[in-house]
């Protein structure tokens, strides 16, 4: 430890020469930092040029008349189009005095900066004219050596055309002279010229794999098909901005590849099918059924399995499915068949019961097949309609029979041809339509504004319960039956108003109401949109009534004055 009165006497020493100490050390500091920058600093300045001149100094004069005269000759070789080594280099020269001038200035001078600019962007455009058609030729040969599979070329010359681009870029040369799609494509080529090689060995297994298709080898085809898939697999993954990246191709690759996969399964929808079919025409139900299950099975478990396969195809599951029901259901449709026309004939001839104890079981047929096999080629709507009619109406069966076999009559000259002796009452029009839309109602009175299609609709309904063809009458029909014009008339002179169907003296033939009363519609073909109207009605004078009067009107139409009868065909 140092003792007290040692330390008093350091600190005395101290107070006595410590201003001294200080001070020299000072002066010593400053002499070596004024040696470091005397020896370090900025190297001597150029005395031709002092670092600064008067803006009307001579020698600024002087620089400039000469940076003048070098851009006028350069300007000579621009407009003739040459532009030379010699033009570089007196461009080059203008360049450098320009900055000279630029440097001797005590003050920026913005014209000057600006001529600067200029001659730089000139000599930068000139530089890229020449340069522009070296970067095209460079990127030509890069093409033609990568088509050779001379890929180390090919890669030097779009190396070399992509550095020169960039400095085109990159420089102040006119815009026209720019092209960065062209600098981003020589990047693109460069990147696939690694692709390349397995573009190649992509598209030799596309072709070992079409020959092999070719040559129905599937193992082969499946083989190559896969090595194509991987190696576009690898380019997608790892090259994908090249232009071999495919998504779309490799979609259609996998796609051929399930198509070999399901390759047995098509074959073996084709050939159940085929026995299907055959089964079918040999009416062995069971057998085609079952061959058809087993075509729809394997078609179903192609679309399922193999999405992408060419043999997918919701049109053939949907036409196999069809025919799976339609032999399904076969029985049921040819015992339908028999029923039916049982029915059919028991109507005919007047076997009211006998039809009535089929109607059920019918119905029941129908019902069973509309709703198991929907889409069988036997279900027929027309025919559940009217079988479904008929058993709405097994109440009125007997009754309607019996009403319009009493008011039947054969049409003279033809005995299988029965036609109404009056108009349809609105009471029977009622009973098979449902519905009665006269304005001049009554229970027997005549049913009136019914258009055609009605009419027709209520022949059809009508013919269904008496199991015979119901009609409209013809004209030439119409007209027998007026025969001379005998019988009752019911005109405009009977008050304006129409008649009971049954209160008419009825005409030699036993027909009422042919004449006068209502108008009435005859046939026409389905496909026509007008129909005749023929016998006029109570709104007729008697001298227009004289001879059968007809008038044409369209389908649609309903008129107060005019209604219809019918004509059933009864072969014997």
């Amino acid at each position: 430890m140092i003792p007290h009165r040692f330390r008093q006497r350091i600190f005395f020493i101290w107070q006595a020469i410590g201003t001294w100490v200080l001070g020299a050390t000072g002066v010593l500091m400053l002499g070596f930092l004024w040696y470091f920058l005397a020896t370090t600093g900025p190297s001597r300045v150029d005395e031709t040029i002092a670092p600064e001149m008067a803006f009307d100094d001579p020698r600024l004069a002087a620089m400039a008349s000469e940076v003048e005269s070098l851009e006028k000759q350069y300007q000579v070789f621009a407009t003739a189009g040459t532009i030379t080594d010699e033009a570089f280099a007196i461009m080059e020269s203008a360049i450098e005095k320009q900055r000279k001038i630029m440097r001797a200035q005590a003050k920026p001078d913005y014209a000057q900066q600006d001529k600067l600019a200029r001659l730089e962007k000139q000599l930068d455009s000139a530089r890229a004219g020449r340069l522009v058609s070296r970067v095209e030729r460079l990127s030509i040969e890069g093409e033609e050596a990568q088509a050779a599979n001379r890929l180390t070329e090919a890669k030097a010359s779009f190396e070399e055309a992509l550095k020169i681009q960039r400095e085109i870029n990159g420089g102040t040369a006119d815009s026209k002279f720019k092209n960065y799609v062209r600098e981003s494509s020589l990047e693109q080529s460069i990147i696939s010229l690694t692709a390349y090689p397995l573009h190649l060995e992509k598209e030799a297994a596309l072709t070992k794999a079409t020959k092999a298709m070719a040559e129905q080898r599937w193992t082969d085809a499946l083989s190559a098909f896969s090595v194509a898939r991987d190696t576009l697999e690898r380019i997608n993954r790892d090259f994908t901005r090249t232009r071999y990246a495919d998504t779309a191709g490799l979609a259609e690759i996998s796609g051929e590849i399930e198509s070999l996969n399901a390759a047995g399964l098509a074959t073996q929808v084709g050939d159940q099918e085929k026995a299907g079919d055959l089964a079918e025409a040999s009416a062995d139900h069971a057998g085609s059924a079952k061959a058809f299950l087993q075509a729809y099975n394997a078609q179903a478990q192609i679309n399922t399995e193999f999405p992408r396969s060419r043999f997918v195809s919701s049109a053939r599951l949907d036409a196999l499915d069809v025919k799976l029901q339609s032999a399904r259901s076969a029985p049921y449709a040819q015992e339908l068949e028999k029923l039916e026309l049982a029915i059919r004939e028991d109507l005919r001839r007047r076997r009211v019961v006998a039809a009535e104890q089929k109607l059920p079981q019918a119905t029941e047929l129908t019902a069973k097949m509309a709703t198991e096999y929907p889409r069988s080629r036997y279900v027929d709507g027309a025919l559940r309609i009217r079988l479904s009619y008929l058993a709405l109406k097994r109440a009125d069966l007997r009754k309607l029979q019996d009403t319009v076999y009493e008011r039947l009559l054969a049409i003279p000259g033809v005995d299988e041809r029965l036609m109404l002796v009056s108009e349809v009452p609105q009471s029977l029009y009622n009973v098979v339509m449902n519905t009665n839309p006269s304005r001049n109602p009554g229970r027997i009175m005549p049913v009136d504004s019914v258009n055609w299609n009605d009419t027709s609709e209520f022949c059809t309904r009508l013919g269904w319960m008496l199991g015979l063809k119901v009609r409209l009458p013809t004209l030439d029909e119409y007209r027998v039956v007026v025969g001379n014009g005998e019988g009752e008339t019911r005109n405009s002179a009977n008050g304006g108003r129409p008649g009971a169907t049954d209160t008419a003296r009825p005409n030699d033939a036993g027909f009422r109401d042919l004449l006068g009363n209502l108008g009435e519609w005859l046939d026409e073909p389905e496909n026509t949109d007008r129909a005749t109207v023929a016998g006029g009605s109570y709104l007729d004078n008697p001298d227009a009534l004289a001879k059968l009067p007809t008038e044409i009107r369209s389908k649609v139409d309903r008129a107060r004055h005019v209604g219809f009868r019918f004509v059933v065909e009864n072969p014997r």
